[in-house]
């Protein structure tokens, strides 16, 4: 059922969607809305001055989709005072909160706007929800029964108290804006600020409805994401909210019959706050419980006894301050975790010092001197010279380091030395899971391209491209990173999703991009030369991606070679099609070993060139497929065509966060004969691909301004804070192709 708005230009539901640190979650929030079948809705996204581009993404959503409106405000207020500026500005006949980590599942709006309509507009409709869990699982609200065993028909709290018992959360409910108004509720600030508003309102109400379907999906995250896990004196806010509930209800004696129920469910709320480590620290514990004892001293009912079981037991403890019982079952509870024997031997072996001046690089597992990596260590060997740069490589690649670079073979005694001592460890993969990573130790994630395939958690998705997927190794692999680089806020939204851990991302740009922003003309036609090209030639660089359960494979352990070359192009054809003057360069993924086939003497086979930049520089024109070269090349402003013969095979077996011919970097070819006309025709360079490409740019080349590598190295081993800022786009003037000057 899509409905419409009415005459009147009232809307039936107005949704509030507050934003603070929730950019990975929020586009998934704002799909769930907008996809909804019931189009009849307002979406009043409130950016709670948050820092890290919600309100950009908000403001997007809104140019695209009247139905968002957006509210910015100058300073952070928190989730309470920002949903009353969005209530203020409510429109709808229903008011939904909904946050922005959070989704509603398909069908939800038409369910509780037909439900509202078979109740007779009743002052509040309660749905259910489930947890979603960074894993994928799935958890049902444990009161679920409910809404089937006592959800019939229109009732009041007291009639139905079981309502209460629920999470005391504000994004399970629609309430309808006029009984709202009539009783002016809002929020209060604070943490906890659920509390007063679920028991105002659902005291107040004198009809509430209930609709037994699934509508949230509670977003429960791995780390972080959450403001009330986190440790901070706001924790200690739970004690004003709830000091509002009992006064509200103190203030009515027809509310009476509430206390005791009200102070149970308090003293349980605050204990359970209290046995979270990650919301109260060690130093505040005692403090904390004091102020629940006098807290309960305040509101306890006359005659109050507790149940005489396990929760009771516990609830008695506040009511008597009674800290040390407390803390002597407390501590029984953890005397017999007792670390494991190897993590004590481990200390005891990796107990020497750390160099500080000591850094390990390596990059695609130990077997290349390349990427990321690379550029900050020639970086870091420039700017930060008394830092010691030791590469890791294999035993089977150790030409690939070149003349007057140190490096250490991996898994040899010299380097099980060097990685208990290294301070700081900078690779563009996942470390080996032998590594235990010790206190003071540093890693920094380059990545190595910007994502437009399916990465991280997401991967659970696809078992034919990851096999034997490990989800618990990833992400205690994970676990250990500290800095994570991005070259652009699409990057940061798919790398902080799917990599759910604590670490600072960095958004410098790729390191390794510095090299197209920067080189001079001399440098390309000397790149150029060293392959026998003039600027006469046309140079085509063709760069495909592998397939996965084809030519490559996905395991805990790294990228498996099964054989494959990735080639989807008869090479010779295409060197045909690039004319007399063409050119073509093969660089075929760097987990293949099969090298790729030609006749013709001018197809040029580099996938063993040992830096990837130099040829993307040489090139005048890129072809590939799904592969982040295209999000790199596109840095040089040149044409660039996507070869996509397979797409709905490559979404089915690995899928793409977007649609890359909806938004490509330049012109999209569907079969090779659509691409080689293309190169023959010289459309590949027309004025319309040249707009994608603009576009495309201005969305992913948003940080590769050249000065990457410096930010890394000035930001984390010279721990400078006054970094050189972004040169915006329109201010970059990379090298132009020599075929074309």
């Amino acid at each position: 059922m899509a409905a419409s708005t009415d005459s009147a230009g009232v809307p039936t539901f107005s949704i509030v969607v507050p934003c603070h640190n929730s950019r990975a979650w929020l586009r998934p929030c704002l799909d769930s809305l907008l996809g909804q079948s019931f189009t009849d809705f307002e979406i009043i996204g409130v950016d709670d001055a948050s820092p890290d581009g919600c309100g950009r993404i908000l403001d997007e959503y809104a140019a695209a989709d009247p139905r968002v409106r957006v509210l910015h405000l100058s300073e952070n207020v928190g989730l309470g005072l920002a949903r009353n500026t969005g209530l203020k500005e409510c429109r709808g006949d229903y008011v939904l909160f909904l946050d922005a980590d959070d989704l509603y599942l398909p069908g939800s709006l038409e369910a509780i706007a037909a439900r509202i309509e078979a109740t007779g507009r009743p002052d509040i409709v309660m749905f259910d929800y489930e947890r979603i869990f960074w894993d994928g699982k799935v958890v049902r609200n444990q009161r679920h029964d409910a809404f089937a065993r006592e959800g019939e028909g229109v009732f009041t709290a007291m009639e139905r108290p079981v309502f209460l018992t629920f999470l005391e959360v504000v994004w399970n409910k629609a309430c309808r804006r006029d009984f709202l108004s009539l009783h002016g509720l809002v929020f209060t600030a604070g943490f906890y600020e659920d509390a007063p508003w679920t028991y105002s309102t659902m005291l107040t109400a004198e009809r509430i409805a209930t609709l037994d379907r699934v509508v949230v999906h509670y977003r429960q995250h791995r780390t972080g994401g959450n403001i009330h896990a986190t440790r901070t004196r706001q924790q200690f806010d739970i004690f004003d909210q709830y000091d509002r509930v009992h006064a509200f209800i103190t203030s009515d004696p027809d509310l009476a019959g509430w206390r005791r129920f009200a102070f149970d469910r308090s003293l349980d709320h605050i204990l359970a706050v209290l046995a979270k480590p990650e919301r109260i620290g060690p130093e505040d514990r005692a403090e904390f419980f004091h102020a629940a004892a006098a807290f309960a001293k305040r509101w306890k009912p006359e005659g109050y006894v507790v149940d005489r079981t396990r929760r009771g037991f516990r609830r008695w403890q506040l009511v008597h301050d009674d800290y040390a019982t407390y803390c002597t079952l407390k501590f029984s509870a953890k005397v017999l975790n007792v670390p494991s024997p190897r993590k004590a031997v481990d200390k005891l072996l990796n107990r020497g010092d750390l160099d500080p001046n000591l850094a390990l690089y390596c990059a695609y597992w130990f077997k290349q001197y390349a990427c990321n990596p690379r550029a900050i260590y020639e970086k870091a060997a420039e700017l930060a010279p008394r830092l010691r740069g030791v590469w890791v490589i294999d035993a089977d690649h150790v030409a690939a380091i070149p003349e007057g670079v140190e490096y250490v073979v991996a898994g040899s005694p010299a380097y099980e030395k060097l990685v208990g001592k290294a301070t700081y460890f900078i690779s563009n993969m996942n470390l080996p899971k032998e590594l235990e990573k010790r206190d003071g130790q540093i890693h920094i994630q380059t990545q190595h391209g910007t994502p437009l395939k399916s990465m991280g958690t997401d991967l659970r998705h696809y078992p034919m491209a990851a096999k034997d997927f490990d989800l618990e190794e990833l992400m205690r692999q994970v676990d250990r990173w500290d800095y994570n680089l991005s070259s652009n806020r699409y990057s940061s939204e798919i790398w902080e999703r799917t990599y759910p851990a604590e670490f600072e991302e960095l958004e410098y740009g790729f390191p390794r991009n510095d090299r197209l922003v920067n080189a001079t003309l001399e440098d390309i036609r000397a790149i150029r030369a060293s392959f026998g090209f003039d600027d006469s030639h046309l140079v085509v660089m063709y760069a495909p991606t592998f397939r996965d359960g084809v030519d490559s494979v996905r395991t805990p352990s790294g990228l498996v070679d099964l054989g494959g070359d990735g080639i989807h192009l008869d090479l010779d054809r295409l060197a045909a099609a690039a004319g007399d003057h063409g050119r073509v360069l093969v660089r075929t993924h760097y987990s293949l070993s099969k090298h790729p086939s030609a006749k013709s003497d001018r197809v040029v086979d580099a996938s063993d060139y040992p830096r990837v930049e130099d040829l993307m520089l040489a090139a005048d024109v890129l072809i590939s497929d799904y592969s982040s070269i295209s999000f790199d090349y596109a840095n040089l402003d040149r044409p660039i065509v996507l070869l996509v013969d397979d797409l709905d095979t490559y979404e089915n077996i690995r899928g793409t966060y977007f649609d890359i011919t909806e938004f490509p970097p330049g012109l999209v070819a569907r079969s090779p004969e659509e691409l080689l006309s293309a190169l023959q025709t010289g459309r590949f360079a027309s004025a319309e691909a040249a707009k994608h490409r603009q576009l495309f740019r201005e969305k992913f080349c948003e940080f590769d301004d050249g000065r990457a590598a410096e930010r890394v190295v000035r930001r984390v081993f010279l721990g400078e804070t006054d970094l050189p800022p972004i040169v915006p786009l329109a201010d970059r003037h990379p090298a132009p192709s020599p075929h074309q000057v």
